[in-house]
């Protein structure tokens, strides 16, 4: 076997100077305090805030999350509040209207939808269905909320295919309407559960 000059053969009497390795912990700050938990801990990275990943989470998890679209656009913003106090106007008039005529207030309020399309994707907004966020001046569910239970209960379909302009809605001879109606979040009128009119 030849050595090459330029590569040096290491034996056991050779002694390989290695720098020792600083550190990482050090040259962070030891005395950071959880701002979920209050206790102090020793952070792994530098840009570490939480002491654990449930604290992370438990911090994080129930902050309002609104739209970034809305967040981060005026024009959007104001749109938005526009159509929320149009829903809150309608609310306001359901609910100003004594029970006996809601189911006739909710079936204009359909015919009237099905020809309009600012008001059908009013009352039929993913946002205004999926929030359960009360009125401010009623403290009951919003009118889409409203419209989307009366459609389930006496159309048997979500109330967007209800309001659909192509779909075509059972004869009113065969529907049941409702005598009195409340709103989802009353007391159902009959001792089923169901607002239908029993034969």
């Amino acid at each position: 076997m030849f050595a090459h000059p330029e590569c040096p053969t290491i034996g056991p009497e050779a002694h390989v100077s290695v720098p020792p390795a600083e550190p990482v912990v050090e040259t962070l700050n030891p005395h950071l305090i959880c701002p979920k938990c209050a206790e102090a801990f020793q952070p792994k990275r530098k840009n570490q805030r939480f002491c654990c990943r449930q604290c992370q989470k438990a911090e994080t998890n129930n902050q309002a999350r609104g739209s970034q679209a809305i967040a981060q656009s005026g024009e959007a913003k104001r749109r938005h509040e526009v159509r929320k106090g149009r829903i809150r106007g309608l609310s306001h008039a359901l609910y100003e209207t004594p029970p006996t005529y809601r189911a006739e207030f909710l079936e204009r309020l359909i015919a009237e939808a099905r020809g309009n399309a600012e008001l059908r994707s009013l009352t039929t907004d993913r946002y205004f269905l999926r929030s359960w966020d009360r009125d401010e001046g009623t403290g009951r569910l919003h009118v889409a909320h409203v419209l989307d239970h009366y459609c389930r209960e006496v159309y048997g379909l979500r109330s967007f295919e209800v309001l659909n302009p192509e779909a075509e809605l059972p004869d009113a001879d065969i529907l049941a309407f409702p005598a009195e109606y409340f709103g989802p979040d009353a007391q159902p009128i009959y001792e089923d559960g169901s607002l239908k009119r029993r034969q």
